[in-house]
């Protein structure tokens, strides 16, 4: 193994900071249709946030039910009329299988597990929205 003198990883870390520092990070342009999914889910966020809990919303973003994950695919199979579904939780294949069956077109959450065949259901996930 080579060993590097202090002046020598000096001058490393300088052209990997200046590298960095040019690289600059552009605005995401967002679509009108994401545009309308983050103003519906910046209502709720900082209510939603660290709370294990989930909310529906209609078409015309007024909540329709606010439950805890855990029972949050029993009250999919029971509710019909919902556009978002917004989570504060991770989006896994079981709640997209309930979601499909519910006709839910975007669901928002922190993340997005492993999921295969979305069926028209448009995931996305706070940061994506620009939310956090």
């Amino acid at each position: 193994m080579e060993e590097l003198t202090p002046q020598r990883v000096a001058d490393i870390l300088k052209d990997a900071t200046k590298d960095i520092k040019q690289q600059t990070t552009e605005p995401k342009k967002v679509s009108e249709v994401d545009k309308q999914l983050a103003d519906a889910t910046s209502k709720v966020y900082n209510d939603l946030n660290e709370t294990l809990e989930a909310v529906g919303l209609d078409s015309n973003n007024e909540q329709l039910f606010k439950v805890p994950i855990s029972e949050l695919v029993d009250k999919l199979s029971t509710q019909t009329g919902i556009k978002y579904l917004i989570l504060d939780g991770i989006i896994t294949q079981r709640l997209l299988d309930g979601a499909n069956q519910s006709g839910i077109e975007y669901i928002v959450g922190h993340r997005i597990a492993n999921v295969s065949n979305s069926d028209g259901v448009i995931l996305k996930t706070f940061t994506e929205l620009g939310i956090t």
